[in-house]
């Protein structure tokens, strides 16, 4: 007997419109090993439910309440037997064209399976190698429509299976012309196939690297135990692609494991051991994947601690000198008036005590002209004019003080003083366009008081210059009338300390 091919193609054209029989050949297929059975697509096929003759199978199909039970996946599968040559859909099944078959394990083709939690039929790529079937192959039944094309529901699980390209079937019932007959045998045919071990090689493989810069600085801590604190800063980074050759790889291991093929052969046949040969490559190095190195460089940036200068003053002596403008009194008389006799020259004297580096007790010596025009005839006043009034020239205010200071001892430095006194007024007279009149204004000393501002900036700690502005309230009397006025002096000055 001259063996030849048992090879079966699946005859040409088929009405296949079904996901079923769309193979991607550019696609791995996945190797499937587990128990059949977890993702049952028509579970009313399942061994466990009973199904283990043709006969019960039709029984199932046509069973109203098996179509009611199941109302997803027999319409699911009623529409597949149409998109398979089938135009009645499970009408056109019968004992007859229903046979049970053994696949060979290791056959590459589509396998359905169902998820009931998306409600979701679909078909998986797979190797198909499950584990617990039987020694003669995976139990299917194979369902062929009146032109011979056919597809596989699996025994066990009752999932859709078409396999891609060649697929060798054996077993029960036979298949195809001539399987009845007494001259058909059943031979087994064992490969074994030895894998040239394979040897280490240096591969190019690509490597990312990045480079990042970055500042370091550490600044004196304050925590206990604690020299320094460090904060980083990254400045910048640059990325490189490099290549080199990896001599330290794993290569590839080949499946030399023996197979087992089982063949129907019912004439004159030629048999074509089709192995193929797998590369295990879960431990392979990977040569397509980049590596990726980050490296840094940190430049450190110490930083000490700058102490201000602490000085150690007890007295300060100011001298300042400007300008001043003081209010003047208001007439109860509709044909006498008064007007300002505009600024007047004003400086004053300070001589004080640090009782705190914040805060001076001192005194204070000024020297403020009053003075205002009025139109009164006084005796000797030439009609028509005004009057120079000197109330005094000079009041000299002499006052305790409160200052409290804000700022740097060195550098800015603002200020703001509290004072009041008494006021001793000398020289006071009227004049009348350079003459001295005979009448005199006669102010009476009295209490004064005032608040006054001041920023000043310090070359050292113990000399500095400054500008300050002073409201000074005077409440005295006069032969004339009885006087509450307002001086405003803007002074510059020295401040010395030591």
């Amino acid at each position: 007997m001259v063996i030849s091919s048992t090879v079966i193609y699946a005859q040409k054209p088929c009405y296949h419109h079904s996901r079923l029989y769309q193979f991607n050949r550019h696609n791995e297929p996945k190797l499937f090993t587990d128990p059949l059975g977890r993702h049952p697509q028509f579970p009313f096929l399942q061994r466990k439910n009973g199904i283990t003759t043709n006969e019960l199978f039709i029984k199932s199909i046509r069973d109203t309440n098996q179509r009611k039970k199941y109302n997803r996946t027999f319409p699911a599968f009623e529409a597949l037997l149409r998109n398979s040559g089938f135009p009645n859909g499970y009408k056109d099944l019968n004992t007859g064209n229903v046979k049970k078959v053994y696949i060979t394990p290791g056959t590459v083709g589509n396998l359905g399976f169902y998820n009931p939690e998306k409600n979701e039929i679909n078909y998986d790529y797979v190797k198909l190698n499950p584990a617990g079937e039987a020694p003669e192959g995976i139990e299917a039944w194979k369902l062929i429509n009146k032109d011979g094309c056919f597809l596989f529901i699996l025994f066990t699980c009752g999932n859709a299976w078409y396999p891609n390209g060649d697929v060798v079937i054996t077993g029960g019932g036979g298949v195809g012309p001539g399987n009845g007959g007494n001259c058909c045998k059943t031979v087994t045919v064992k490969s074994n196939v030895t894998a040239v071990p394979q040897q280490k090689d240096s591969i190019k493989r690509p490597v990312e690297l990045r480079m990042n810069y970055y500042r370091a600085y550490l600044t004196p801590s304050h925590k206990k135990g604690r020299t320094y604190d460090t904060t980083v800063e990254l400045i910048r980074y640059k990325d490189t692609l490099l290549h080199f050759k990896d001599r330290l790889i794993i290569p590839a291991k080949l499946d030399s494991a023996s197979r087992y093929k089982v063949y129907s052969i019912c004439r004159d046949s030629l048999i074509q051991m089709r192995i193929p040969l797998v590369g295990d490559s879960t431990l392979e190095t990977d040569s397509v994947h980049v590596l990726k190195y980050v490296m840094a460089d940190t430049v450190y940036d110490k930083k000490e601690i700058k102490y201000d200068t602490d000085c150690v003053n007890k007295w300060a002596v100011s001298l300042e000198v400007g300008n001043s403008w003081n209010s003047i009194p208001r007439l109860d008389d509709p044909v006498q008036h008064t007007q300002t006799n505009g600024s007047q020259l004003t400086a004053d004297i300070e001589v004080s005590r640090f009782l705190a580096r914040w805060f001076q007790l001192g005194i204070r010596a000024s020297y403020i002209v009053l003075s205002y025009q009025d139109d009164i005839n006084y005796p000797g006043n030439v009609p028509g004019t005004y009057n120079t009034v000197f109330l005094a020239k000079p009041i000299i205010p002499i006052q305790l003080f409160g200052k409290f200071n804000f700022g740097k001892q060195i550098g800015w430095e603002s200020s703001i003083a509290l004072a009041f006194g008494y006021s001793i007024p000398t020289n006071g007279k009227i004049e009348d366009n350079g003459t001295v009149l005979t009448t005199n204004p006669n102010l009476k000393g009295d209490f004064t008081a005032s608040l006054k501002f001041g920023i000043a900036y310090y070359f050292s700690c113990h000399f500095g210059v400054g500008a300050n502005f002073t409201g000074q309230y005077f409440n005295n009397k006069s032969d004339l009338i009885a006087y509450s006025l307002y001086s405003l002096p803007v002074q510059a000055g020295l401040h010395f300390r030591f």
